[in-house]
């Protein structure tokens, strides 16, 4: 945990952002405004203003609603100093991972701030995992409460984020580089990425940046998870495509390899591990489970593995609470070998419904609980309440990153002694 926590300190949005905005001073001399978007935006935002505070005309931050005021659908807004520091930016909070009314009203309110710049200014786009359901603009003929139904069913259908969010690109008035359409100003795009080895336009459905896929892939991806609402087909529509957007720019500052760097890293420093970053991995969480005690079933003493990891899992109509990062922890629990344990943890610090960021488990957790306690949280996809009465919940709060998840595959010191 302390390595997992030391990773995510190390990409600081805030720090990042003002590193990657040195590179442009002096270089341009018009107005500049801010739109920053995801669960990231308040972190990346105070750093566009302490590099460039004194000459943000204004914008927007758009993140992710305290999660009671979420429930309630009800309007959030940071603490008073928080909010204070963000001036003048002003702050907007929706729902995720399924977008609401103040989603709209963000999505509204960005593409107010662009269509009124001129080619002389300068938007600056920070954009971040969760900004795809924080800015919701249903094109026409499409209700929010259809966007509403749509996303939900590519989710609990287990479609891998490429495949939401290129739906989403396409069925949608500020995604797919629209909000950077209705600007006739430069646009320079920041990003934290959440996506394996995603592109610019994955992150956050990419509102600002250039999209090289077409409707009919997307298309293809509602037919395969989310077939009973073709009847939305007509209000598809084609996204910016690369060769109109050269006044556009976008910089990755950080994304899921990177962050599986610096915890790696920091095992190594901090326990003496010789741990490795391994590549990013995505698909079906029952097959991550089997590679997963595979992995630990051949690491050597003292060997650690830290993997980025964007796991899907299709879920019933009932189900208890739990987070797919959890739910691996569980379902890898009772294989690992005594002597090694996994941690799976959202980087964000939200697991689903958990209420927690993931787990951390070693095969002795599970003599406190028998297996068909086990087995019933799995298939209701329930596993909160087991980590709770296991002790095994990794609980961070909200961590202001959104850089996918993390899984930690560590074995123990041969007889305990540690060697370097």
């Amino acid at each position: 945990m302390a390595a997992f926590r030391a990773g995510l300190s190390e990409l600081d949005p805030a720090r990042l952002v003002e590193r990657a905005l040195d590179a442009e001073a002096g270089a341009h001399r018009g107005r500049v405004f801010v739109i920053a978007a995801g669960k990231a935006a308040p972190g990346m935002a105070q750093g566009a203003l302490r590099r460039w505070g004194d000459r943000i005309a204004g914008g927007l931050v758009i993140t992710v609603a305290a999660p009671a005021l979420a429930a309630r659908g009800e309007t959030a807004s940071l603490a008073d100093p928080e909010e204070a520091a963000l001036r003048p930016l002003r702050v907007m909070r929706a729902a995720h991972p399924i977008p609401d009314a103040r989603s709209v009203d963000a999505a509204e309110a960005a593409l107010a701030i662009a269509a009124a710049l001129g080619p002389e200014d300068l938007l600056i786009a920070l954009l971040s995992g969760g900004a795809s359901a924080l800015l919701a603009a249903p094109p026409p003929g499409v209700s929010l409460a259809d966007k509403q139904a749509v996303v939900a069913e590519l989710l609990e259908a287990g479609a891998p984020i490429q495949d939401v969010n290129l739906v989403r690109r396409h069925l949608s008035r500020i995604k797919g580089g629209r909000l950077a359409a209705a600007a006739p100003a430069r646009v320079l795009t920041l990003l934290m990425s959440d996506v394996v080895g995603g592109l610019p336009h994955d992150v956050g459905s990419g509102p600002t940046v250039p999209d090289p896929t077409r409707v009919d892939e997307a298309l293809a991806a509602l037919d395969r998870w989310a077939p009973r609402f073709a009847r939305l087909a007509p209000a598809f529509s084609e996204s910016l495509k690369p060769a109109d957007a050269r006044r556009l720019e976008a910089r990755v500052l950080a994304d899921p390899d990177e962050l599986a760097e610096r915890v790696a890293a920091a095992l190594a420093d901090r326990a003496g591990l010789r741990a490795t970053a391994a590549p990013a991995e995505d698909g079906d969480a029952r097959a991550i489970v089997e590679r997963r005690l595979a992995l630990a079933r051949t690491l050597a003493p003292g060997e650690a593995a830290v993997i980025p990891c964007e796991p899907t899992l299709a879920l019933s109509a009932h189900r208890g609470a739990g987070g797919r990062a959890g739910w691996i922890a569980l379902a890898a629990l009772r294989g690992l070998p005594p002597d090694v344990a996994l941690l799976c943890a959202a980087s964000d610090g939200v697991d689903g419904s958990s209420g927690a960021a993931g787990a951390a488990v070693a095969r002795a957790a599970a003599a406190a609980m028998d297996d068909r306690t086990i087995d019933s949280a799995l298939a209701r996809f329930d596993d909160a309440v087991v980590h709770r009465a296991l002790g095994t919940r990794v609980e961070t709060g909200p961590t202001g990153h959104n850089l996918t998840d993390l899984h930690i595959v560590a074995r123990d010191f041969l007889g305990g002694a540690r060697v370097r």
